[in-house]
């Protein structure tokens, strides 16, 4: 008998697993539990999966009594948090970061099932906002691991110039990956990095986006001073619009 195929998402990813076929992990422990399957299945992971996921079909898959073939997205490891500026493990994007040229590299997109901006989002897919971030990730990683490492004595921040992006199709809770190449780079000064990047966002060999970053880091220490300077320069006009005008006044 031929093994029945199966992809398994997230419970988040319910919508695109009520149209698809695919089950998600809910899904499956209750269907095995009422034994829907007798022959052997072959498990295939989408995105919103983690390892006490695995766990827990394998548990059940054990009870049932079925056999399954698991294939497991093997994505590498995470992205570090003071690489992308993110302090929560399941709001990671990128994983399994590695140079494949002079100027290229290539990531796989992991999405965690309570990602932040998956938490309040309905729609069979992965709304453009997780890709924008995705990109955000990316251009972070390569930065801080492959080019800002050239001045190890600097803690950089980073100032995004302009972001243009084109939506060529819908992305899935499936593998995918992010290819990044380096359009033009400034390393001399380490006072003030800049960086011209271009993204594609790939599933199952297609693009589902493209982006184009210019950027530019500068010392963290100087760009937090500009922000409070910013920030209070806000702050002052903001009281000033809601200051009581004493022209018409009560006599």
């Amino acid at each position: 008998m031929t093994p029945t195929k199966l992809c398994v998402v997230g419970d988040r990813f319910a919508p695109f697993a009520d149209g698809t076929g695919a089950l998600t992990v809910s899904g499956l422990v209750a269907a095995l539990r009422a034994r829907a399957y007798e022959g052997d299945l072959v498990l295939i992971e989408g995105q919103g999966i983690d390892a006490r996921d695995w766990e827990r079909i394998r548990a059940e898959l054990t009870r049932a009594g079925v056999t399954a073939d698991i294939r497991e997205n093997d994505t590498g490891p995470l992205a570090r948090d003071t690489e992308i500026h993110k302090h929560r493990e399941e709001n990671v994007l990128i994983a399994g970061l590695e140079q494949t040229g002079e100027t290229t590299f290539r990531a796989a997109l992991r999405l965690h099932n309570d990602e932040e901006l998956l938490l309040d989002h309905q729609g069979g897919h992965v709304q453009g906002m997780v890709v924008l971030e995705a990109a955000r990730q990316m251009f972070l990683a390569v930065s801080e691991r492959y080019h800002a490492s050239r001045w190890p004595g600097h803690r950089y921040g980073y100032v995004l110039e302009s972001m243009e992006t084109k939506f060529r199709t819908f992305l899935y809770p499936l593998a995918a990956t992010i290819e990044y190449e380096v359009l033009s780079v400034g390393l001399d000064d380490p006072e003030h990095l800049t960086f011209d990047v271009r993204i594609h966002i790939m599933q199952s060999g297609l693009p589902a986006a493209t982006i184009r970053m210019v950027c530019s880091a500068v010392h963290a220490d100087a760009l937090a001073h500009k922000e409070q300077r910013g920030a209070a320069r806000a702050l002052r006009l903001m009281a000033a619009e809601h200051t009581p005008s004493l022209a018409g006044g009560n006599s």
